[in-house]
């Protein structure tokens, strides 16, 4: 083992699930669960649980419309 510390930040929960040893997981600013992947899967915050069973977008994002929305319109 390298015995490092790397902080990855992701929306892809999947991809976190697969190759830390803990997560943390946020929203509004707020730490909803933190812990081992399995206390992550076992948490029980519905937003927690929500991005678990999210799945992928079928159809592909208008990425201006997304920058946009995070930008209030004023990201270009």
């Amino acid at each position: 083992a390298l015995e490092i510390t790397i902080v990855v930040v992701t929306h892809e929960l999947e991809s976190a699930l697969r190759i830390a040893d803990r997560i943390t997981v946020l929203g509004q600013g707020r730490v909803l669960a933190s812990g081992t992947v399995e206390e992550i899967r076992a948490s029980d915050d519905p937003h927690v649980q929500d991005l678990l069973n999210r799945r992928h977008r079928e159809q592909p994002v208008d990425g201006n419309a997304y920058l946009d929305r995070l930008t209030g319109g004023g990201g270009r």
